[in-house]
């Protein structure tokens, strides 16, 4: 898994949120889901799938395998089995800690997020 991974201390993640983290795109995850059995998200009432800590943790070490370690999807099936008997599956990264300056940044980043957001949407309203 990359050291430079963090996973948001909280619980549960939403499919855009995992695929963020890992950099994939949402369809391979579910296809990942279909060849990867361990990996099974709850899916709430609407049908949106809610991965676990965990989830995002063996997403990643599958990511590792397949695109770092260049496993075929048998050999990181085969690979995750493995260690899944040894009971060795590599811990995520925890977040970081902000100190109150941090928290700050990030607020200041995600107003000028939105800001960006809806300014971007007005141009597409009157480019249509």
């Amino acid at each position: 898994m990359s050291a430079d991974v963090v996973i948001p201390e909280k619980d549960e993640f939403r499919i855009g949120e995992v695929c963020d983290i890992a950099g994939v795109k949402p369809f391979v995850l579910r296809y990942w889901e279909t060849e990867f059995p361990e990996l099974q998200p709850a899916k709430a009432s609407g049908g949106q799938r809610t991965y676990s800590r965990a989830d995002v943790q063996l997403i990643l070490r599958i990511k590792h395998l397949l695109y770092e370690e260049r496993f075929t999807v048998a050999g990181a099936k085969k690979r995750l089995a493995e260690e899944a008997s040894a009971g060795v599956l590599p811990p995520a990264p925890a977040a970081p800690r902000l100190d109150s300056t941090g928290r700050e940044e990030v607020e200041r980043l995600r107003r000028v997020l939105a800001d960006t957001k809806r300014e971007l949407e007005v141009i597409i309203a009157l480019l249509r």
